[in-house]
């Protein structure tokens, strides 16, 4: 009965004769291992050339590389390009231009956006605030920087007439209409937007316009009229042109634009009663501060009633700076 034991049927024969073929093959490879072994790629080149790949994968989605290589080169994605230094006009130039000068493809965006809305670059200092510029990129290509004379005694010329004009604004003489005119035929691409704006220069009132006016000028989008109209709100209105200059994100073309074509109506401005207002009421609005808004509670507190802004002076929370602005806000 012990020779059932050794008797196979022809499959299992050469089920055991293929594991034995096997367990001969693999010992060959562990005696041959010191021969084959170095050719195969080490375990650590295999990691590195999977993270590469996937860092270059990582590269292509976000539309640029993620080193900045010593020898003035960056990768997007398997593409290598060459940072060539040369002279330009930010005016001007196209984004080809800025990628090849060695910025980013969104820095690139960002200067035609700019260009687009109405900004210019009037000497070189104003191509390092561009958002996306560092100090060493702005310090590498500042020599390289060109902007045409013509140019440059335009700016300067519009910028020290827009500086006078606002004086203007308010007389009702044609004269200065049609100085004012003449100054919008640069402001505006179109015809259509000079005709608007002409008919409508006697209607621009800084404390009623709208965010729909505010973005059919140059250089004025959604985000910036925004910012326009909600300081305005928070202030009760304007009553100085010059008011525009505390809003952040106006450039300086933008500004003088602004105060060129505007006009300014202090009596549409909304009062702040001093002797029924509350705590929080008071420091809400931006000219006053928590320590000057606690004064004014307690000085109603221990007189009854305040009859001036006077009164405030004896206070030394309000300067006489403050007293003059506070002056079209406040009401007794």
């Amino acid at each position: 009965m012990w020779k059932d034991f050794f008797y196979f049927s022809r499959g299992e024969r050469f089920a055991i004769l293929a594991l034995i073929a096997l367990i001969a093959f693999v010992q060959v490879l562990l005696w041959t291992s010191d021969y084959w072994l170095p050719l195969l790629p080490m375990r650590a080149d295999r990691e590195q050339l999977a993270q590469k790949t996937l860092t270059n994968f990582r590269d292509t989605l976000s539309g640029g590389s993620s080193n900045r290589r010593s020898s003035l080169t960056y990768s997007a994605g398997s593409r290598k390009t060459e940072v060539r230094l040369m002279a330009f006009n930010p005016n001007t130039a196209d984004s080809i231009t800025f990628v090849r000068l060695g910025l980013r493809p969104y820095v690139a965006k960002n200067i035609l956006k700019y260009r687009r809305k109405g900004g210019s670059f009037h000497k070189p200092e104003d191509f390092s605030r561009i958002y996306g510029v560092s100090s060493e990129q702005y310090v590498q290509l500042a020599p390289y920087i060109r902007l045409s004379e013509n140019q440059t005694a335009a700016a300067l010329s519009m910028k020290s007439s827009l500086s006078k004009a606002p004086t203007s604004i308010v007389s009702t003489e044609p004269s200065a209409v049609e100085k004012i005119g003449n100054q919008m035929d640069t402001f505006y691409d179109s015809s259509v937007e000079r005709s608007q704006a002409y008919t409508s220069l006697h209607a621009f009132d800084l404390n009623t316009a709208d965010t729909a006016f505010f973005q059919q000028l140059k250089g004025i989008g959604p985000i910036t009229a925004n910012r326009i109209t909600r300081y305005r709100n928070q202030l009760g209105g304007f009553y100085s042109l010059r008011q525009l200059e505390e809003i952040k994100g106006l450039y300086p073309e933008t500004l003088g634009r602004l105060q060129a074509l505007l006009r300014v109506d202090p009596a549409k401005i909304i009062r702040l009663n001093v002797n029924k207002a509350s705590l929080e009421k008071l420091r809400a609005h931006p000219y006053l501060s928590f320590y000057q808004a606690k004064a004014i509670v307690e000085l109603r507190k221990a007189r009854g009633f305040i009859h001036s802004i006077d009164e405030l002076a004896e206070f030394k929370e309000f300067t006489p700076i403050d007293l003059e602005k506070l002056k079209w806000y406040l009401c007794f």
